[in-house]
This record gives structure tokens, C-alpha cells and sequence, in this order.
């Protein structure tokens, strides 16, 4: 596997960390190969915008993929690919 984009610092928020209930490595890798999940087109538009340009480039996961009501995990890489925080939206 192979990153499109750098990540940078990795931050995790303790929200993020207690909902679910481990540390979201998969998911990060996920966005980190451009597999964003749940987002709207708008959010897809910008992706591939950021991919030429470098700018801000988010991912969007339900925490438990089996529950369609579960709340969603947000990473979001900053616009200068110098950190990534994964947090609950």
C-alpha cells in the first residue's frame, strides 16, 4: 500500500479514541490510499483538487460499519499535509 499524499502528524482525539474503542490505524490508511469513505461530492471535488494543488483532504467512516446509525469518524489531513486529526463529527 502506498500513500497519494503525506499525512503528517498523526492526532487523535480522545472522543475519537473512546468511541472506537481502539486506535483507527485501518481507517487511516484507508484516506491515506484515497478511500474517503462517506463523503459529499463537494468534499470529493476539493480531494481531487488537493491532490494536484496540495491542499486540505478529508475522509469521512461510520465508527461501526454495521450500525447505520452509528456517528461517523472525520479524518481531515490540513491543507499543508503536515497533520491529520481524526476526530467524531
Amino acid at each position: 500500500m502506498q500513500t497519494n499524499f503525506l499525512l503528517g502528524t498523526l492526532i487523535v482525539t480522545p472522543q475519537a479514541r473512546m468511541l472506537l474503542k481502539r486506535q483507527p490505524f485501518d481507517l487511516v490508511a484507508r484516506h491515506a490510499i484515497n478511500e474517503h469513505g462517506t463523503i459529499t461530492k463537494a468534499e470529493s471535488a476539493r480531494n481531487e483538487r488537493s491532490m494536484l494543488t496540495v491542499g486540505p483532504i478529508r475522509s469521512r467512516y461510520r465508527a461501526d460499519p454495521t450500525n447505520p446509525r452509528s456517528k461517523y469518524i472525520v479524518i481531515d489531513t490540513n491543507g499543508t499535509w503536515d497533520t491529520t486529526l481524526v476526530r467524531v463529527e
